[in-house]
């Protein structure tokens, strides 16, 4: 895991709601919203979190259709490791 995927994964937890929308997930890391829906989508497939889908018309959706983020009990465990 890169350090901007780890820093992803902390935006979610420092958000401290459920499912914390992309829009306000990109404003702690600031990163290219293309690139955070791409490392989105790849954490999910490695289990880390789960996204949810929403559509470009409220604003808060990324480019690749995902709107909301939250982490799993391994994203949990990957927070508490070792640090960047």
């Amino acid at each position: 895991m890169e350090k901007i995927d780890f820093d992803i994964l902390k935006a979610i937890s420092d958000l401290r709601v459920s499912f914390p929308k992309a829009d306000r997930i990109n404003s702690l890391v600031n990163i290219d919203p293309e690139e955070l829906g791409a490392r989105l989508g790849v954490l999910e497939m490695e289990g880390y979190v789960t996204n949810q889908s929403g559509t470009e018309a409220d604003g808060s959706c990324l480019p690749n259709g995902i709107s909301a983020s939250r982490l799993t009990n391994e994203g949990r465990r990957a927070l508490s490791g070792p640090r960047w």
